[in-house]
C-alpha cells in the first residue's frame, strides 16, 4: 500500500500530466494566435477585423486563465501540509495565479482586456496593442509555458517536501518548517493575492499609455498626449497601492534580510518616481519644451517597467527568482526530488 506521500506525489504527477496534455496543443495555438494577430496589426486589409481579431485573442486567453484556475484548484485540493509530530493538517498551500511560469500570460490578459475595452482612439491603438498582446501572449507560450510547466518552483518544493516527509526523521521536519514557513509567508499570505494582480493592472494599463504617447510623439497632437495621461493615471492608482501594501509584507516575510537593497525593489521604486514625474511634468504641459519632456518620461518610464519585470530573472536579490549564493540544504533535497521526476 502507498504512503500518503506517495499517493500525494502521483496524484500531483497525473495532474500536472493532464494540464499538460491539454495545455501543450494550447501554447501551440497561442503561439500561431499571436503570429496572426501581430500580421493582422500591419496588414491594411484587415484594418476593419482588427478589433474582432484582438477580441478573439482576448476570449482565448481567457479560456487558458479558466484552465489554469481548475488547475490550481486542484493543486490546493493536493497540496495539504502535514506536521511530521503530530500527523495533523495545519492548512493547504493556495498557489496564486499570477506567479513564476504565469506572469506573462496575466500580463498578455490584462493588456488584451484593457484594450478590448478602451474606447478613445481605440482605431488608432489598436494595431500598437495586437503587436504588445502578440509579443506577450508569444512570450508566455514560448518562455513562461503556465501549461507544460505549471508553477515549477513551487511544485519542486513541494515534492522535495513530500519525498523527505515520506523519509520520516530530521529530513521531514525540515522540510515541513520549509513548506510551512512559504504557504504562511508567501502562497497564502493575502499579499500575494492582493500586490501582483495590482501590479499586472498597472501594467497593462501604462502598455496602453506607452502606446498612445508613440502616436503622440508621431503625430504631434495633443489628443493622443490626453489619451496617454488618462492611461497612465489608471495605471499609477493600482501600482502605487500594490507598493504600500507591498510595504509592511516585506518587512514581516523578509525580516533579517537586506531586502531594501533587492534590484527589483529598487527598480520598481525607480518606476514610481518616474511615473510620478511624468504625471507631476504633465501640470506644466503647456509651458515651453515640456511637451518633449513630457513625452520622454513616458517612454523612459516604461522602458524602466519592462526592465523592473526583467530584473526579477537576471539580478539576485529577496525579490528574485535568482539565488544569491549556493543552494541551502533543503534546495539541494528539492533539486534532488525534482530530478528524479
Amino acid at each position: 500500500m502507498l504512503s500518503a506521500p506517495e499517493t500525494t506525489f502521483n496524484e500531483l504527477r497525473a495532474l500536472t500530466d493532464t494540464l499538460a496534455a491539454i495545455g501543450s496543443p494550447y501554447q501551440a495555438v497561442l503561439v500561431v494566435a499571436a503570429v496572426l494577430l501581430g500580421v493582422a496589426a500591419f496588414l491594411p486589409a484587415a484594418r476593419r477585423w482588427r478589433g474582432w481579431a484582438l477580441g478573439v485573442m482576448t476570449v482565448l486567453l481567457l479560456v487558458g486563465e479558466m484552465a489554469l484556475v481548475w488547475f490550481h484548484y486542484r493543486l490546493w485540493q493536493l497540496a495539504a501540509v502535514t506536521d511530521p509530530a503530530t500527523g495533523a493538517v495545519v492548512g493547504r498551500v493556495a498557489v496564486p495565479l499570477w506567479v513564476e511560469s504565469e506572469k506573462l500570460f496575466v500580463w498578455a490578459l490584462a493588456v488584451a482586456v484593457l484594450g478590448s475595452l478602451m474606447s478613445r482612439h481605440r482605431d488608432e491603438l489598436l494595431s500598437g496593442t495586437m503587436v504588445v498582446t502578440a509579443v506577450l501572449t508569444a512570450g508566455a507560450a514560448l518562455l513562461g509555458r503556465p501549461f507544460t510547466d505549471p508553477v515549477p518552483g513551487f511544485i519542486g518544493q513541494f515534492i522535495g517536501y513530500l519525498q523527505a516527509s515520506s523519509m520520516g526523521g530530521v529530513a521531514a521536519q525540515q522540510a515541513f518548517e520549509g513548506m510551512y514557513n512559504s504557504m504562511r509567508f508567501y502562497y497564502n499570505a493575502w499579499y500575494m493575492w492582493v500586490h501582483p494582480p495590482l501590479l499586472f493592472l498597472s501594467y497593462g494599463a501604462f502598455a496602453l499609455s506607452f502606446l498612445a504617447t508613440l502616436l503622440m510623439i508621431a503625430r504631434r497632437h495633443s489628443s493622443y498626449e490626453t489619451t496617454a495621461y488618462r492611461w497612465a493615471r489608471w495605471g499609477y492608482l493600482p501600482l502605487t497601492l500594490g507598493m504600500l501594501l507591498g510595504f509592511p509584507w516585506a518587512i514581516l516575510a523578509w525580516s533579517g534580510e537586506s531586502w531594501w537593497w533587492s534590484g527589483k525593489v529598487n527598480m520598481s521604486i525607480m518606476m514610481w518616481l518616474l511615473y510620478t514625474a511624468y504625471l507631476h511634468a504633465r501640470l506644466y504641459l503647456r509651458r515651453q519644451g515640456m511637451w518633449k519632456t513630457v513625452a520622454g518620461l513616458s517612454v523612459l518610464s516604461f522602458l524602466i517597467l519592462v526592465l523592473t519585470y526583467a530584473t526579477t530573472y537576471v539580478v539576485p536579490g529577496a525579490h528574485s527568482y535568482v539565488s544569491n549564493g549556493p543552494p541551502s540544504e533543503f534546495a539541494a533535497l528539492v533539486h534532488e526530488a525534482v530530478s528524479g521526476l
